[in-house]
């Protein structure tokens, strides 16, 4: 797995050794959180919602079968998961969004030498960020924001979230998965993702408590990560108040995933085109249908850079669609037109499994469908797309939202 924001620690989802005793332990009188109510979380709502957010992933966001391993590990545990809506929050609740860095970056042969000889006294340094985080503000989080909608990176935040015994707001900070941290919707509404806490796997204990730029973030905790091998690291430590504002965090995206998910399970068990109805239930475009000619990736400097090419089928026959990716799906070009740019979702789906395709996962001749559906309304501002516009990527490409494109 290359860069992108994970949400546990790497070797322990794979072995499925997580404590199951990590809700945390301090609580303060200044303030008391919710109550740990919301809706449960049924094994078929995960599984839809696991789905249903290969589709928002757009190729990132980790894998759709490891996600199903953790979510099904948990439940086999005893782990119960919740949601709640974000208006159930009180005004002076606090929410916080807890994820880790992992570092594939070389290091040198002595660095290895060092890092070996320190014992891992860290199993889990994203819920000791999390609990970090609320010592030093001095209040018992409400709940868990989720990072991303993507397959893993969604599990991950459910799994963290059940294990510190809190629900997972139906919400998370960008509405799909994306490249960067500095796509986080809460920097683009203008708080700051700070105080934030960072723990390394060797059990290092980081505040920080101000930036003077707030992508400095990404900066100083990837840095900590190559040195650390993983950072644990809670942010964005919101009020329930701010959380309610329009545009803090894309609401109701959770909910969205499943959605899709259901939609493209009903269809495959009545013996109809379960990549339509996902379609439908997303509000999305049809933008390719065709399979698998060509593809390249590289780890440049820590993401999974790189390009698909698709040859057209049915009513794309004879037709060539290119697709440029960091992490995830950026820019799609048909015949060399591009048609849709981030930050409106750009995926690519598996006909065979009616499942979105994680990038680089990608098998010569195989049949795909592309979709495109719209991005939340917060990254068509002049302050989201500061971040999350193609240009911001390196491309000489403006943004035009979707539908535009496709009139």
């Amino acid at each position: 797995m290359l860069a992108r924001r994970q949400f546990l620690q790497g070797l322990a989802v794979a072995t499925g050794a997580l404590p199951l005793s990590a809700t945390s332990a301090f609580s303060s009188n200044t303030a008391n959180p919710s109550p740990n109510s919301g809706k449960a979380l049924t094994p078929q709502i995960l599984e839809d919602a696991l789905v249903g957010s290969s589709y928002l992933g757009c190729g990132g966001g980790g894998s759709l079968s490891e996600a199903r391993e953790l979510i099904a590990a948990d439940l086999a545990s005893g782990l119960q998961f919740k949601s709640i809506d974000v208006d159930t929050l009180k005004d002076t609740d606090r929410v916080a969004c807890p994820y880790a860095l992992a570092s594939l970056a070389p290091i040198s042969g002595e660095m290895e030498t060092r890092l070996n000889t320190i014992p891992n006294k860290i199993e889990m340094p994203v819920l000791n960020a999390f609990r970090l985080l609320e010592q030093h503000i001095g209040q018992t989080f409400a709940g868990v924001i989720l990072g991303e909608i993507g397959p893993l990176s969604m599990a991950e935040g459910l799994s963290i979230a059940a294990r510190l015994g809190v629900p997972a707001l139906d919400a998370d900070t960008v509405g799909r998965a994306t490249p960067e941290i500095n796509q986080h919707s809460v920097r683009v509404a203008g708080y700051p993702l700070t105080p934030a806490a960072g723990v390394t796997m060797f059990g290092d204990e980081i505040i920080l408590q101000s930036l003077q730029d707030p992508s400095r973030e990404e900066d100083i905790f990837r840095t900590l990560s190559v040195i650390s091998r993983l950072v644990g690291v809670a942010d964005a430590p919101i009020t329930g108040a701010q959380a309610k504002e329009k545009g803090t965090l894309v609401t109701g995206s959770f909910s969205l995933a499943t959605a899709i998910g259901k939609a493209a399970r009903t269809a495959k068990s009545k013996g109809q085109n379960p990549i339509e109805a996902a379609r439908i239930a997303g509000g999305g475009y049809k933008l390719f249908s065709g399979y698998v000619k060509d593809f390249t990736w590289e780890d440049k400097d820590g993401f999974l850079v790189g390009t698909l090419t698709l040859s057209g089928t049915d009513t794309f026959n004879g037709q060539t669609m290119l697709l440029d990716y960091k992490n995830e799906h950026l820019v799609a070009q048909l015949n060399g037109k591009v048609i849709a740019t981030c930050p409106d979702l750009i995926t690519v789906v598996d006909e065979a499994t009616a499942e979105g395709v994680n990038n680089p996962d990608f098998k010569k001749d195989q049949a795909v469908t592309v979709l495109g559906f719209k991005c939340d309304p917060l990254w068509r501002t002049a302050e989201g797309l500061s971040v999350f516009a193609p240009r911001y990527f390196g491309y000489d490409v403006d943004y035009i939202p979707i539908e535009e494109r496709l009139t």
